[in-house]
């Protein structure tokens, strides 16, 4: 007998490598055990990719869902983030006539290239989807930076309309850097944190100037408090222009003192006027 039972949707340990209205296929981390979430994140196969993807076909059937049209909007989180961060924009995108994909992904598990590996997985496995955007927060613009660097098949049947970088680290993080040199956080952190800091990402390529950029720079209660230390201490671990990319782009700095900036209605409301007219405000 077999028992369904609710789960956490999978934080921080497991990657998602399917989704269809809500429903998910996750791979665990060190292993390539699958699951099958359905919309309330309640695991109802476990298994190889393939048997989950079989499964998901016959609750299609049984629960007659009707397919999915329209673009959609993929969303990327950042470190010891969740899908969860982007509930409020996930709710106005829909309100908007979007579809929209939260992806989960172990960001403190794994090094940016394997999260590349497998977003394009996700995006191989897209269906009944040919137009796309992307919102990221925080690292999450890194990732994609190496997503769309890479020639891939689903390029090839995806057309990615515009791009919304939340938060991001597009000259690196100077707190990472410092925080790199200690073992501790390290482990904490995971073998991300190399990824990101200054040295590295200045070798990173940017995001090509024929897509649509639109970038909210905002800083977090932790980066607007480090912005009143004295010059001597702040200038070791903050950048005031970590936002700053040659890629073309329109961009905007607002203040924030949400802990998640996707709780701030300014922001969402410029995701979505971007999302819609490549323009940040109305």
């Amino acid at each position: 007998m077999r028992f369904d039972f609710f789960t956490l949707g999978g934080s921080q340990l497991w990657a998602d490598l399917f989704f269809y209205q809500k429903w998910r296929i996750q791979r665990y981390f060190e292993s390539q055990t699958c699951r099958l979430l359905d919309p309330w994140d309640i695991k109802r196969h476990e298994g190889s990719f393939e048997s989950c993807l079989k499964a998901f076909y016959k609750y299609i059937e049984i629960y007659e869902l009707p397919r999915q049209k329209g673009h959609m909007i993929i969303m990327l989180h950042g470190l010891f983030d969740s899908k969860n961060i982007f509930k409020p924009l996930w709710r106005e995108a829909l309100k908007n006539n979007f579809l929209a994909a939260a992806v989960n992904y172990p960001s403190s598990q794994q090094r940016i290239t394997t999260h590349v590996n497998q977003l394009e997985t996700f995006l191989d496995n897209l269906i009944d989807v040919t137009e796309i955007s992307f919102v990221t927060k925080g690292i999450g613009n890194l990732i994609l930076r190496e997503l769309l660097a890479r020639p891939s098949q689903w390029q090839k049947k995806l057309k990615i309309k515009r791009i919304v970088e939340i938060a991001p680290v597009n000259q690196g993080s100077k707190l990472f850097q410092l925080l790199y040199k200690y073992k501790m956080f390290n482990m904490l952190f995971g073998p991300i944190l190399k990824d990101c800091i200054p040295a590295k990402v200045a070798y990173m390529p940017n995001i090509d100037s024929k897509y649509e950029l639109g970038i909210i720079d905002c800083k977090t209660p932790l980066l607007n408090l480090i912005k009143i230390l004295p010059d001597s201490i702040k200038n070791r671990i903050y950048n005031e222009n970590e936002a700053f990319t040659e890629s073309k782009t329109s961009y905007i700095k607002i203040d924030n003192w949400h802990i998640n900036p996707l709780n701030n209605k300014d922001i969402v409301s410029m995701t979505i006027n971007f999302l819609k007219s490549g323009k940040l405000k109305k």
